[in-house]
């Protein structure tokens, strides 16, 4: 039987009537008895590749530009304010691609999708660096970052389509490589440009993008020979979901919360932890040192949160540790600053959360459009509520004097970002409540 032929008989076996009493369980043993079998990655390297690659690409137009921006205002005019809408570019950018691409991947499929944000991504990267304009260098910035925000949301699809079968390992590297994606070019940017200039440093990593997409250019040639394949499964546009729906689906509902706390208080640790702890008594050096603790512990969280989760029956206590470290981490600060290294790590820990959230977003959907709605709708919402983080703290601080109260405020957001774990992880695929027929799943069989 192919892989439709499997979908459709999981919904007629298996799918549960929202209306049913009780029908928002999903019994644990139905989840084994449909986790696919681990297959062969023989002809599937090239899409594994691509999908190191995109990871790779989704951030280098954030962090490649920070460590140059002085150059780049003395060089092409950038003034206070346009420096300003740069630094808002990327939440705005990902934020409404996380609405906008769900719509494309019901449309046209995960896979080709990901082929058009990387060229696009590609050509906005390298065109922002050609001329001497602030306004082109951030329209042109805009289009590059919607792109990266495109892939984003059509990573996890691309697992569930490509890699149904190894979810824990593709999402390991996803998300690892993601973070990595962001450390490599803040670390390079200055030496490159001191070798060769700021727009190669920047306009260089459209090169990636390019990469990127080759795998995946020949994922779409595969698709569309077996969509000509007589015996294929007829592919038909998927209904739109509403917004209602999202908003009252355990899964698209719990996603948006549980991302929207994550964002805010990352965001704003990321904006405010060196300031804070330099406030508290802290010499310069001292709260650089305990900043980088927080950011790099990102890394292992990544590689090791997907894992873990993929593999539990009950993932809701790994989605419970996020926001009690966070709750921890921000108390042990006010009770006791000088400990900051501490407090820092325990704040590090919290870096799995978005992690955990990707890959939530695939173990409680059904469908790789279901996972594009899902990942789409929470980072829609969670970049625009993280965006308030860093303005939070600020606001907060000022008019206190102190960081006692905006501490205690993230400390609230903690418990609400309970309330999204425990939502995310329930036992119900988000497809059980909304109308979403598995269309193109035929499209992601690997030979």
């Amino acid at each position: 039987m192919d892989r439709a032929g499997h979908a459709r008989a999981d919904d007629d076996a298996g799918a549960v009537d929202p209306t049913t009493p009780g029908s928002e369980h999903l019994p644990e043993a139905r989840d084994r008895e449909e986790a696919p079998r681990a297959r062969p990655w023989r002809g599937r390297i090239l899409f594994f590749v691509g999908l190191m690659l995109l990871a790779l690409s989704l951030r280098h137009a954030v962090t490649g530009v920070a460590p140059l921006l002085t150059r780049i205002e003395q060089e092409i005019g950038l003034d206070t304010f346009g420096a300003t809408i740069l630094g808002m570019l990327p939440t705005i950018a990902f934020g409404l691609a996380g609405f906008v691409a769900p719509g494309f991947v019901r449309r046209y499929g995960p896979t080709r999708v990901a082929v058009v944000a990387m060229l696009v991504g590609a050509a906005g990267t390298v065109v922002r660096v050609l001329g001497n304009s602030d306004l082109a260098f951030l329209a042109f910035g805009f289009v590059a970052l919607f792109a990266m925000g495109v892939g984003n949301v059509v990573g996890p699809p691309l697992v569930k389509q490509w890699f149904g079968d190894r979810q824990a390992t593709a999402m390991s590297v996803l998300t690892l490589l993601t973070q990595a994606g962001a450390t490599i070019p803040a670390l390079l940017a200055v030496p490159v440009a001191n070798s060769l200039g700021w727009r190669f440093s920047v306009g260089s990593w459209g090169g990636l993008m390019v990469l990127a997409a080759l795998p995946w250019i020949a994922a779409a040639v595969q698709e569309r020979n077996r969509a000509a394949d007589p015996a294929a499964a007829a592919t038909q546009e998927s209904p739109k979901v509403g917004i209602r729906t999202l908003l009252t689906n355990p899964t698209s509902l719990g996603g948006a919360i549980f991302y929207s706390m994550a964002a805010l208080n990352t965001y704003a640790m990321l904006a405010w932890m060196p300031v804070m702890f330099q406030d508290l008594g802290a010499t310069e050096a001292q709260a650089a040192g305990t900043y980088s603790i927080f950011t790099f512990l990102t890394l292992p969280m990544a590689l090791v949160t997907p894992i873990i989760t993929s593999r539990l029956r009950r993932p809701f206590v790994i989605g419970l540790l996020f926001p009690v470290v966070l709750a921890v981490g921000y108390l042990g600060i006010i009770a006791a600053p000088s400990a900051g290294v501490l407090w820092a790590f325990v704040l590090g820990v919290s870096g799995g959360a978005f992690p955990f959230a990707m890959v939530m977003f695939n173990l409680r959907t059904r469908t790789p459009e279901g996972s594009a709605v899902v990942t789409g709708f929470s980072l829609g919402v969670g970049y625009a509520v993280g965006t308030v983080g860093p303005f939070l703290g600020g606001l907060l601080s000022s008019a206190t004097g102190g960081w006692t109260v905006p501490l205690l405020v993230f400390v609230a957001s903690a418990a609400v970002m309970v309330v999204g774990a425990w939502l995310l992880t329930r036992d119900r695929l988000f497809e059980d409540g909304a109308t979403l027929p598995n269309d193109r799943t035929t499209e992601g069989e690997a030979s």
